[in-house]
């Protein structure tokens, strides 16, 4: 059975070789696409707080 991802990458393979593809596979390759995460970082905020030993 086929992956959608599995898919996606044999359609990618074969149109990078210069093979035309279809309108099924073209569809495939969008929905694939837009529902790939475009964002591949993320950011994060972070407080350090040091403290000093007190000398008595």
């Amino acid at each position: 059975m086929a992956t959608v991802k599995g898919l996606y990458d044999l359609i990618k393979k074969r149109q990078a070789e210069g093979e035309k593809i279809g309108i099924l596979e073209q569809s495939i390759i969008e929905a694939y696409e837009a529902d790939e995460p475009k964002q591949t970082t993320k950011e994060v905020h972070v407080s350090f707080i040091k403290y000093k030993k007190q000398k008595d």
